[in-house]
């Protein structure tokens, strides 16, 4: 049996005191730096939500639809060209689409590039632009002094006996001239064929009937106003009358402008003598009709036989 010395179990018992000390340390170290770790990593990532939150609640986003690719103008939208895309609302147009269906079927505008946010106004059914749609414009109509440009409108013919027409219904003003300053007031409108034809006709009635008027009447709510019902019978004897005569509308139109005329110096006139100051206006009201084709006698007889029918 080896005896060692005191000296070195001492020494190898401090030794190993040491090693076993050096070892709980660097487990305690390590555990020290992982939970550190794990720590920092939840509190960035606790940091970054609140940011995102933050950035959230001061940027508030909504959700529109973009073209894919580039599209051209007179194409039609498919389920493949369009993607959700989700935009800050400062920036998402008044007019923007937010549902698929409600761009799917419809036709492009104009040419628009890749991403372009889509909006009504860069698209249209095709029923909402028949062939024979035109741009139309009147200077005949009395309207009313708080029309304002988009709102939308019936045209009507009152009769001196108070029977009232629909002429046509539901028209959108595209553009309006009706100031106090301009003696004229002038409208413009889409109309198809048949609208217009029904309008030459209007004219012409209330050209012929005197005290006839056509005026225009706003919706108050158009987009749950239903389109009302047209009850204006055009006149088969004064569409054979344009059909014989074309230039019995610019004669029909010029009449109705005329009195148009009338009532507008009439309403100044009785303005300035209200306040005192004298007319403007004289009591001269002669007016060059434009010239017509057809005789005189011709022409009479055919008025005639209108204000019969009517």
């Amino acid at each position: 049996m080896i005896l060692r010395p005191q000296r070195y179990r001492t020494l190898m018992g401090f030794l190993a005191g040491l090693f076993i000390s050096l070892l709980i340390a660097g487990a305690g170290f390590f555990y020290y730096l992982n939970n550190t770790h794990n720590t920092s990593e939840q509190e960035k990532l606790q940091i970054g939500q609140l940011a995102v939150e933050e950035y959230k609640k001061n940027n508030p986003t909504g959700l529109v639809y973009t073209v894919i690719a580039n599209k051209r103008s007179g194409e039609v939208l498919l389920d493949k060209d369009i993607a959700p895309a989700e935009i800050s609302t400062h920036f998402i147009p008044a007019d923007a689409v937010t549902e698929a269906s409600l761009a799917v079927g419809k036709v492009i505008r104009c040419s628009i590039s890749s991403n372009t946010v889509i909006t009504d106004s860069l698209l249209y059914s095709k029923q909402e632009y028949p062939d024979d749609m035109r741009l139309m414009e009147y200077s005949v109509l009395n309207l009313p002094k708080k029309l304002q440009t988009l709102e939308y409108i019936d045209i009507r013919i009152m009769f001196p006996n108070g029977l009232d027409y629909i002429v046509i219904s539901k028209k959108q003003v595209t553009d309006l001239q009706n100031t106090e300053e301009s003696p004229k007031s002038i409208v413009w409108f889409h109309a198809c064929e048949e609208e217009i034809l029904r309008m030459a006709s209007a004219i012409v009635d209330a050209s012929i009937v005197e005290g006839a008027i056509l005026y225009a009447v706003p919706y108050i709510a158009p987009d749950i106003q239903n389109e009302a019902v047209r009850t204006y019978p055009s006149n088969p004897d004064v569409q054979n009358l344009i059909m014989e005569n074309p230039n019995i509308i610019n004669k029909a139109i010029t009449e109705l402008e005329i009195r148009n005329r009338v009532l507008f110096e009439n309403k100044i006139n009785e303005d300035y003598q209200y306040t005192g100051r004298n007319k403007v206006f004289g009591d001269n009201k002669t007016v060059i009709s434009p010239d017509i084709v057809e005789p005189e006698v011709i022409e009479n007889k055919e008025k005639t036989k209108v204000e019969e029918n009517l």
